[in-house]
């Protein structure tokens, strides 16, 4: 991903998942992710893909019929291993 992505809120994980199915299909880099803290104190999903296909993204969720909640721009956070790949790393 750039250096710029787009973080999409949804009231249900039900959404969240068609959204992630829906990008895929067409061949758009995206990934669900836990909502961040700094964005609501709720524990629900979001999907993570580029500024550059924000447009596209948005029309897939209309053609879709899937509902959205927010929609955030950020700066690329550089991913962090997960606890399993820091536990092997250490082997």
């Amino acid at each position: 991903m750039d250096n710029k992505t787009c973080i999409m809120t949804f009231h249900t994980t039900y959404h969240a998942l068609n959204f992630e199915k829906a990008l895929k299909e067409k061949g758009i880099e995206v990934k669900l992710i836990p909502v961040p803290r700094d964005l609501s104190s709720s524990c629900g999903s979001a999907a993570r893909f580029n500024l550059k296909d924000r447009e596209k993204a948005l029309a897939l969720a209309r053609e879709y019929h899937i509902e959205l909640d927010e929609l955030y721009e950020r700066e690329a956070e550089v991913e962090k291993p997960g606890l399993l790949e820091r536990l092997m790393k250490k082997k």
